[in-house]
Formats: structure tokens, C-alpha cells, sequence
């Protein structure tokens, strides 16, 4: 019994050791290519394309920047024109013979056959999109941000629920085909560190392990059906943005930093058959770290970052 009892720790520490030399040498490996999804369409000269939704600021925005550097054409798909136009300009500046394309739809209240008719609008559906980033999302609640799940309306919780889960499905359905017959193709959904369950956001936690679940249902049926679409979960922790500034982690990334180490990571996750990605090294310890502690420290921890954050934008609140 105790020779089993040795041989079984042995071998789990053993597993233990190789995880951690897994995960730990994902961030020590060089940039990767997205060589693999600038296929040339029907052997034309035609450079490969991506859609990135949310991509007037943010994430969105910053990995549109990125993409466009690499040599990709961008579609950028947002719900204000004015700042779509402005975004367009600068990476029409920054990355010069890159051609820049608008959608405008609002992921909140755009109805299914808006969104088929945007998506599919023969332009449109027409270019060799190559890279798809479902990238919107957010908390879409006036006034206090922070607040309990019994706090919400029914509109807030629509609003919450159609911003980050139903448009994202919905724009996956429709361009998944497409994607497809383009292939190799990417699929980069993002989540977030909070589908762990956040206390204060709770539909917005909820909307992104739907995210997670998504995208390994979408990855294994496109690779049952034969299908060259690579489909990944992205676990961001906090990053710095426009509408995100309050209580930061010290040494959050900005947007363009974290779009640049996105799209570094994604294809070696990709090549390991990983579904999810967290591509920036200091969110990964900190998520690791979380998953290690026993469920009462974390729930303290979870509390108090709540707090924290409730106070926080408050405050701001009462300072505008």
C-alpha cells in the first residue's frame, strides 16, 4: 500500500512538474507567425482580411492596429461611427496599403436579420476574411457598474446578456461558413478572467464562461466536419483601456500591448490544441495563483476586490 501510495504521488508530482514546464516555456517562446491565415484566396494577389468586433477602442482597437501591421486588412465593426472613422484613420496612417472597411452595428440592440444583412452585404461577404475577433462585450449599465445580480433591471440584464453572448453567437453563425471556405482561418473569442463568477458583475461573468464553452463546441465541430478554422479562447485579466481605468492591477497592459501579445501567442496555442489562451504572462500567475487557494481565501479575496472596486467608482462617479 505505501509503495502504490509513493508510486501515485510520484507520478503526480511528476504531471504537476510537466504542466508547469507546459505553461511556463508558452511564454518564453519567440513571436509567432499568422503566416498560416494570409492564404491566398483562388491564388489571387488578394491580402487575407479580419473582422474584429468592438474595434472602434479597446482591445478591439488595438488588435486591429496589430492585425493591420501584420499585413492584414481590416474590417472594424462598432456601433459609433465617429470613432470607427477616427480608428480607420490612424491605422490607415500607421500601416500604409492597408485597406480599412467600417460595419456599423449596435451589439446591443441590432435584431438577427440586421446583423445577417450587415455580415452578409455582398462586399462584404465577398472579401477573404481570414481572422475573426469577437471581441465586444463590456458592462453596459448606466450610473453604478458595480452592483448585485437582484440590482439589475430587466433591461440591464438584456442589454448585459445581448452585448456579450448574444451578438457574439450570432456573428459567429453567420461567418463560420465563410471563414470556412477561406481556410486556415482563426476564430480569437474573448473572455475574461472573470467566468470564474466576479461578485458585482455576475451576468458579465456568466456571459464569459459562455464564451469559454462557445468556442470548444465551435472548435470541435468545425474540426468534425474537416474544417481548417482554428477556434480560441482568450482570458484577458485587467487591461488598461478607455472605459477601464479604475482599480487596475499596477503594471496592466494597455490595448495595443495586449493585442500585440494576443496575436504572439494564439497560433503556439493553437499548435498545443489548447481551446483557451491567457496570453499575457503576469495575468496567468495571478489566475494560476487563484485557482491553487482554498475556496474561503479566494471568496475573501473575491469580496474585497469587489469592494474595492464598488468604492472606486463611486468615488469617480461622484467626482464627474
Amino acid at each position: 500500500m505505501a509503495a502504490a501510495l509513493r508510486y501515485i504521488g510520484a507520478a503526480s508530482l511528476t504531471y504537476a512538474a510537466f504542466k508547469l514546464f507546459e505553461y511556463a516555456s508558452f511564454y518564453l517562446l519567440p513571436p509567432a507567425s499568422l503566416a498560416r491565415y494570409h492564404s491566398k484566396r483562388r491564388g489571387d494577389d488578394a491580402a487575407a482580411w479580419a473582422l474584429i468586433t468592438g474595434a472602434s477602442a479597446g482591445i478591439g482597437f488595438g488588435t486591429a492596429q496589430e492585425l493591420a501591421a501584420r499585413g492584414f486588412n481590416v474590417v472594424l465593426l462598432g456601433h459609433l461611427p465617429a470613432e470607427l472613422d477616427a480608428a480607420a484613420a490612424i491605422i490607415k496612417a500607421e500601416s500604409r496599403g492597408v485597406q480599412v472597411r467600417i460595419v456599423v452595428l449596435d451589439a446591443i440592440t441590432a435584431a438577427p436579420c440586421e446583423i445577417e444583412a450587415a455580415l452578409l452585404e455582398p462586399s462584404l461577404g465577398s472579401l477573404p476574411i481570414t481572422v475573426l475577433v469577437n471581441n465586444v462585450g463590456g458592462v453596459p449599465i448606466p450610473q453604478l457598474t458595480i452592483r448585485n445580480l437582484s440590482e439589475y433591471t430587466a433591461e440591464d440584464l438584456d442589454r448585459t446578456l445581448n452585448l456579450n453572448a448574444r451578438f457574439m453567437a450570432h456573428v459567429s453563425r453567420i461567418l463560420l461558413p465563410q471563414l470556412a471556405a477561406n481556410g486556415p482561418a482563426l476564430v480569437l473569442n474573448i473572455s475574461s478572467a472573470a467566468r470564474i463568477g466576479i461578485p458585482g458583475v455576475a451576468l458579465y461573468s456568466a456571459c464569459k464562461g459562455f464564451i469559454m464553452s462557445l468556442t470548444a463546441a465551435m472548435a470541435r465541430e468545425v474540426a468534425a466536419a474537416g474544417k481548417q478554422v482554428d477556434c480560441l479562447a482568450i482570458i484577458p485579466g485587467d487591461v488598461r483601456t478607455q472605459s477601464n481605468t479604475v482599480g487596475l492591477t499596477p503594471g496592466s497592459p494597455d490595448a495595443r500591448q495586449f493585442g500585440k501579445e494576443m496575436l504572439d501567442r494564439a497560433p503556439w496555442a493553437v499548435q498545443r490544441g489548447w481551446l483557451a489562451c491567457v496570453p499575457w504572462w503576469s495575468h496567468a500567475v495571478a489566475i494560476g495563483a487563484l485557482g491553487m487557494l482554498p475556496r474561503s481565501v479566494v471568496l475573501r479575496l473575491l469580496l474585497t476586490e469587489f469592494d474595492k472596486k464598488k468604492a472606486a467608482v463611486a468615488k469617480l462617479l461622484k467626482q464627474s
